[in-house]
């Protein structure tokens, strides 16, 4: 294997605890983070994309609806049901530790793509046919204006010299995908991954980026105790695309580096009335009136370095002006994305109004992006995060010891240049879903979006005067799940019942007593006990055990026994209630 690429995967193994699995699993995961995070810019992760088993011709399948993925009939319905007209992408991944690129391997993985589609690739593994489920539900459902994007990428550690045999198999498949009519015949991607683009995307997943431009046109913003140094003004267009456009040296195409925007680049539809008439003004009219048109674009970064009217800035996010970037970039490269040649006359004559915020005060960036986006989609979460309790929660959880230390990413890729544990950290949603499961005792609730989480216990989570040491608990018992999962030292099968193994050990150590209710004294100690089993490997993977026969039990009695009669009857309330009750009677 490439030396780099070892290096790469021994770095990524460790960080994502899955340093048992073989070289070749490890491989596998390593090339799906490698291109969901650092070409894709989508903060997913990969182990949940990654097919465990020993699946005909793949090794991976991501379902993205608006940038969140699903992998169930019943995720993809709720999903769907909460976002008018959204962005859909089935996402393939086949990897090989290999530097050849085999043509049987490849024409699998054609295979099974396309077996996905028509059902043949049913009965592979209760992953996949879950998969095929969510695929069903968006195709009933989920398609609007727009066909879903399908991207596939075959992955190998050498450097593909584009063989004739394989090149022509290639664009037979391209051709078979488009004749289905069910896809974005224009967001068809076919890519063959070799050593250089794993190293690349990689190195942008898990480092900060860096940009330095000149912005003569400023004046310094009003000083303020959150901010290191701020100013406004306007830039030219070319300075301007130096923040966000990427150009790959191997072939010099130029593309848009989405890891930059907060607000999703897939927001952006460039047949809209609205954008096709900014175009056609700026093309007519030369690009002068830009300016005065454009409300303009927000930039923060953590590190400003500026010498004379030149810029250097590090580890930075554009929270506003999505938008307005996408629209130069058509301007300026044309509607054919990826082509280099860039319009030299438009890159000087638009000018573009310019905020650039220096601030290392995460909550504070966390007020702006929300501030800066209240007429655009912002996900209700991260309106959550920015509740002072949810500050004090971060607080609390990066400052314990080492063993008990819990990420909590209140702003999307918060830690992704830190060197920790991936597995530490928790976003928002996540936490919502496990404090649902394990304080609220409602696993059936849990299993569904976040969303309906949010608008039912607005007024019961989360609120300024609650103890942050339970939620930690909670928190940690989520990750050491994980972690044990991922480690293989509980039965992967038991994922299933992951929220009721949470509200079960919850309803154990609280006797059933609601948490959020209980005097300081007793919920200090609650949260001890919590963290105390966690740490007692022997102890937790008995409880683990415990919880999930008495679900088990529950499921035979009822002679319920394939996966998706499984998901579909633990979502139940009278199921959940008769869990409880279960788990009671066998706790006296």
């Amino acid at each position: 294997m490439n030396p780099v690429i070892r290096a790469q995967l021994r770095e990524f193994a460790k960080a994502h605890s899955i340093e048992i699995y073989s070289l070749e699993k490890q491989f596998e995961i390593y090339s799906v983070f490698s291109v969901l995070s650092g070409l894709l810019g989508e903060n997913i992760d990969p182990y949940d994309v990654h097919l465990e088993g020993d699946e005909f011709g793949v090794d991976g399948i991501a379902i993205l609806i608006q940038g969140e993925s699903v992998i169930n009939r019943q995720e993809a319905k709720e999903k769907l049901e909460s976002i008018n007209n959204p962005i859909i992408e089935f996402i393939f991944f086949q990897a090989k530790t290999s530097t050849s690129y085999d043509y049987g391997d490849i024409s699998k993985f054609f295979d099974a793509i396309t077996g996905f589609f028509d059902e043949s690739l049913i009965g592979e593994s209760d992953t996949v046919d879950d998969l095929i489920g969510a695929m069903h539900e968006i195709y009933e459902r989920g398609v609007g204006k727009r066909n879903p994007k399908i991207s596939c990428f075959y992955v190998a550690t050498g450097n593909y010299e584009e063989p004739s045999r394989i090149e022509k198999l290639r664009t037979a498949f391209r051709g078979q995908l488009e004749e289905q009519n069910i896809f974005d015949t224009n967001s068809i991607v076919i890519e063959m991954v070799g050593a250089r683009d794993l190293q690349r995307w990689y190195r942008a997943a898990t480092t900060a980026v860096e940009v330095e431009i000149d912005f003569p046109r400023n004046v310094v913003m009003p000083s303020n105790e959150h901010v290191e140094e701020a100013y406004i003004g306007y830039i030219d267009a070319k300075n301007l695309l130096a923040l966000y456009v990427v150009k790959d040296t191997d072939d010099d195409t130029v593309k848009i580096n989405k890891s930059v925007f907060f607000d999703n680049i897939r927001d952006y539809d460039a047949k809209s009335k609205i954008n096709i008439s900014i175009k056609e003004s700026v093309q007519s009219g030369g690009g002068a009136e830009f300016v005065f048109r454009n409300n303009g674009i927000t930039v923060v970064s953590k590190n400003i370095d500026r010498t004379g009217d030149r810029f250097k800035l590090e580890d930075f996010q554009i929270v506003n002006g999505c938008q307005t970037s996408n629209i130069i970039f058509d301007l300026v490269y044309g509607n054919e994305a990826g082509d280099p040649k860039e319009n030299q006359e438009l890159t000087g004559s638009i000018q573009v109004p310019l905020r650039l915020i220096g601030s290392k005060d995460d909550e504070f960036v966390s007020s702006i992006i929300v501030g800066a986006n209240r007429q655009n989609p912002v996900r209700d979460e991260q309106f959550w995060a920015l509740r002072p309790f949810m500050k004090n929660f971060e607080e609390y959880c990066r400052s314990l010891d080492a063993e008990e230390i819990i990420y909590f990413e209140r702003r999307d890729n918060q830690y992704r240049n830190q060197d920790i544990e991936r597995t530490r950290i928790m976003q928002p949603s996540v936490l919502m879903k496990a404090v649902a499961a394990c304080l609220l005792f409602q696993p059936q609730r849990a299993a569904r979006d976040y969303r309906g989480i949010l608008s039912e216990y607005d007024k019961v989570i989360f609120l300024d005067d609650q103890d942050v040491r339970i939620y930690h608990a909670v928190a940690y018992l989520y990750y050491r799940l994980e972690f044990l999962w991922r480690n293989q030292r509980i039965d992967n099968g038991y994922k299933t019942f992951r929220y009721y193994i949470l509200a079960g050990i919850g309803l154990k150590l609280s006797e059933g007593e609601n948490t959020l209710t209980m005097k300081k004294g007793k919920l200090t100690t609650l949260a001890t006990s919590f963290i105390s089993l966690c740490k007692d490997e022997d102890r937790l993977k008995s409880a683990v055990t415990s919880v999930v026969g008495v679900v088990q039990e529950r499921l035979l009695e009822m002679s319920v026994s394939s996966q998706e009669r499984i998901r579909d009857t633990i979502r139940s309330e009278t199921f959940a209630v008769q869990f409880k009750q279960n788990l009671m009677s066998k706790q006296k």
